[in-house]
């Protein structure tokens, strides 16, 4: 084995626990105030820059958050940002503007940057490839869970507390982070990392950049998290507004959505062990396509429908199941001495071109499911042509 993929801390259920609260930091600050947002926008102001901007600042500072945890490791890293994102999110809940808000967000999403890149690389530190594809799928299943009851979270606070006790429950939720990786994580990279990344820095993103393997699961991850980043923007004014749904039922919308994003995670393991994680791509991204199509065939024949966008949205988030563990594991799978590096490129990738679709579509939010329909059809087929072309030459030979 590779030296530096050997582990240095023992591997058991409290890692697992500790990846899944990592990873779900992200869907803590996005799922978990989007039953406010109607209510925010009526005294704020048009909330989906609190969204879109956070995105940006996430994307961007993994870039910094990445070699800095391959050069002093990840725990100083993960206290830094547990210790932000707790801030930012307790301050967040007291402003009275818009703009503080959104500045508010823009340093949780550094923060948030911190803890992902770090949780990620964790991955590649202490298992080889595929059976960090398995871990990771675990720990995104935990993520699932988090994504699951934070929608529903957030819609009861909404119910008492319009905004500001959802976004102070997410600075909350970074205490608790603060805490467990203070007194029950140890350090994970491995010696051999930290001398591989006093190398040039450059160098070494040239390196990985270069790779086929990490271009293709980069931009399968990326088509993938873009199309449900557009569905995670818009679900609270397409249910609530365009079909008349109250903040408590989209609440459960989105948690019908993480079910079967769990399902799916439980789907990558099925498939792992039975095949090469090229192949098990081609199986699940079957449900991606079918996903959008579904939506938009059902909307132009007749009319956009609740429940055919529900069940349409609970197909993609299977196939999400399986695309991102084995995307965000694949990305960092030959670069063990990069792996901060490898980790914090691809999730940069992943979050501009987020920002990106939210700019685009943020616009014609409103009373109109249009745009999460067209956003669904286009997003599904790129993550079904990804991974029949780019995913598949990446192996070939192999």
């Amino acid at each position: 084995m590779n030296k530096a993929t050997v582990a240095p801390a023992p591997i058991g259920w409290r890692y697992i626990i500790l990846l899944a609260l990592l990873l779900g930091a992200q869907p803590v600050a996005t799922d978990l105030y989007l039953p406010a947002l109607p209510a925010l926008a009526r005294e704020l102001g048009n909330p989906s820059l609190t969204m879109t901007a956070m995105m940006l600042s996430f994307g961007i500072a993994q870039l910094f958050w990445g070699p800095l945890s391959d050069r002093y490791g990840r725990k100083p890293i993960l206290i830094i940002g547990a210790l932000g994102f707790s801030f930012c999110g307790l301050i967040g809940a007291t402003v009275d503007s818009m703009n503080s808000l959104v500045l508010a967000r823009i340093a949780q999403g550094v923060s948030l940057a911190a803890l992902i890149v770090c949780a990620r690389a964790t991955v590649r530190d202490l298992f080889a490839p595929i059976d960090g594809m398995r871990v990771l799928s675990k720990g995104l299943s935990g993520l699932g869970l988090i994504a699951l009851l934070s929608p529903i979270l957030g819609a009861a606070l909404a119910t008492f507390s319009p905004w500001r006790g959802a976004v102070g429950a997410i600075g909350v939720y970074g205490l608790v982070l603060l805490l467990w990786v203070v007194f029950g994580y140890r350090e994970s990279r491995p010696t051999a990392s930290a001398e591989a990344s006093s190398l040039s820095h450059w160098q070494a993103m040239k390196q990985v950049a270069r790779g086929p393997k990490f271009r293709a699961w980069t931009a399968l991850a990326t088509a993938s998290y873009a199309t449900l980043f557009c569905f995670l923007l818009s679900s609270a004014f397409v249910y609530i507004n365009a079909f008349g749904f109250t903040p408590m039922q989209c609440g459960i919308v989105l948690a019908l959505n993480c079910v079967f994003y769990i399902a799916g995670t439980y789907f990558c393991r099925f498939l792992l062990r039975r095949m090469a994680p090229h192949r098990a791509l081609k199986f699940s991204s079957v449900f991606s396509l079918s996903s959008g199509w579904l939506i938009l065939i059902v909307a132009l024949i007749w009319q956009p429908m609740a429940w055919v966008m529900i069940v349409g949205q609970c197909l993609f988030a299977v196939g999400h199941g399986v695309a991102q563990p084995t995307a965000q594991a694949g990305a960092i799978a030959d670069y063990p001495e990069h792996a901060g590096r490898a980790a914090s490129m691809s999730g940069f990738v992943m979050m501009i071109t987020a920002y990106l679709v939210g700019q685009l579509i943020s616009p014609h939010l409103g009373d109109n499911a249009w745009p999460l329909i067209i956003a669904m059809a286009v997003g599904g087929t790129a993550v079904t042509l990804i991974s029949w072309t780019c995913v598949q030459r990446a192996y070939a030979g192999e």
